[in-house]
């Protein structure tokens, strides 16, 4: 069979008719070669600088390939070191990390970003002059998710906050109440008290109630059932 000769690009059937359209034409091409916005992406993996809790980084690969001249998809590569965001003001934060799969965007700033990092909080020189380029990319996430079994959800139509896990959860609901269930069990420690206070009652329910330690009441114990171990 005879060799395929047939190429394909993004050039126009009018990129030449003009000195104008010429012009255009390559200013595009230098522009669509130099310039990166936001891609979407892959998360590879993530890692944390360490152990002191802050947001760390994620390698991730684009979603959209590139074309060759010839029209052909080239593969792309994994993107190192991209700062993943987390939601925080001051030190408060959501902590949930990016993991392996995770579908996010990745954006590219302006210029060389290389100096900024954690800490930095006052305006700093651009590593380079380079710009929009892929090696100052950040980022954002998620989209397209799995269903979760572990989360939190806000809810303001109902006026609820969910806490989640795939064995346990909590409501908070605007009628001022709080439902937690646990499958196995639940645990209140604290170092030197805990305390509970209610207007009306304080219900306990169990085939057994264990109290180890002195019982102080300030009022009348009503318990038919009670059983007194040793003394």
């Amino acid at each position: 069979m005879p060799e395929d000769t047939t190429r394909t690009s993004n050039r126009r059937l009018n990129s030449s008719a003009s000195e104008y359209n010429a012009i255009s034409f390559l200013v595009e091409q230098m522009i669509n070669a130099k310039i990166n916005t936001a891609i979407p992406v892959r998360v590879d993996s993530c890692t944390k600088p360490g152990s002191n809790g802050a947001a760390g980084y994620v390698s991730a690969t684009p979603l959209v390939m590139q074309r060759g001249a010839d029209g052909q998809s080239l593969s792309m590569v994994s993107i190192p070191r991209l700062p993943f965001f987390r939601l925080q003001c001051g030190s408060a934060a959501v902590v949930m990390d990016p993991q392996p799969g995770d579908i996010g965007l990745a954006v590219f700033a302006q210029q060389d970003s290389s100096n900024v990092g954690e800490g930095t909080t006052e305006p700093v020189q651009a590593g380079s002059f380079r710009s929009f380029d892929m090696s100052d990319g950040f980022y954002v996430g998620g989209f397209f998710g799995v269903k979760p079994d572990t989360y939190i959800e806000f809810d303001p139509e109902h006026g609820e906050i969910t806490i989640k896990t795939p064995k346990s959860s909590a409501v908070l609901d605007k009628s001022g109440n709080i439902t937690a269930k646990a499958d196995k069990s639940a645990t209140v420690t604290a170092a030197e008290s805990v305390s509970a206070t209610a207007t009306a009652k304080i219900t306990l329910k169990a085939p057994v109630i264990e109290l180890d330690g002195t019982v102080r009441s300030s009022g009348t114990i009503y318990a038919p059932h009670f059983e007194q171990g040793g003394l």
